[in-house]
């Protein structure tokens, strides 16, 4: 068996503005039969994110990574 290599992912592990985003090291999740990788070159938040990173919409826990 292979390692699992790495993501870099953006979180967060406080609510605040932008300064609280932050560049993690995360293990890649691990594939099923019926999975797909794809690879990621941009990516972005939208309002509903930008909301629950300042408290003001309630979307899971933290820290928060935001999933596909």
């Amino acid at each position: 068996m292979s390692p699992r290599k790495l993501i870099r992912t953006v979180r967060f592990h406080e609510l605040g503005g932008p300064e609280v985003l932050t560049i993690d090291s995360l293990a890649s999740p691990s594939l099923q039969a019926t999975d797909v990788r794809i690879a990621v070159k941009v990516v972005g938040l939208n309002r509903a994110d930008a909301m629950f990173r300042r408290g003001r919409y309630r979307r899971g826990r933290l820290p928060f990574t935001n999933r596909l």
